[in-house]
């Protein structure tokens, strides 16, 4: 967890240190309310940077379309936000397995 909160504080200048978790799952809940408020700010103030952060995390134009094209801000946010995470927790899946390999 600590990678994608790191990710996260690096890309999207958001502070996730003040919350204390008592479960993964409560966590997880608390980066997407977080992460989905500051790509709303994105949208509304620095579209093109919100679009590069998505590339750099590598969700796919077809998901990212397909998001956008909810048409809500607090939707598209929302969607965003979930596969900004998924892709996250797939990257550290991945590592994971590497390094196992590896060993």
């Amino acid at each position: 967890m600590n990678d994608i909160k790191n990710f996260l504080e690096n890309n999207f200048a958001l502070q996730l240190n003040e919350f204390t978790p008592d479960s993964e799952s409560a966590y997880l809940k608390y980066i997407h309310q977080e992460l989905t408020k500051r790509i709303i700010h994105l949208i509304r103030v620095d579209l093109d940077k919100l679009t590069q952060a998505l590339y750099r995390i590598d969700v796919s134009d077809r998901q990212t379309d397909a998001a956008f094209n909810l048409g809500e801000i607090n939707q598209i946010a929302d969607k965003l936000s979930e596969l900004i995470i998924k892709r996250q927790l797939k990257k550290l899946s991945y590592a994971r397995e590497f390094y196992k390999e590896q060993e």
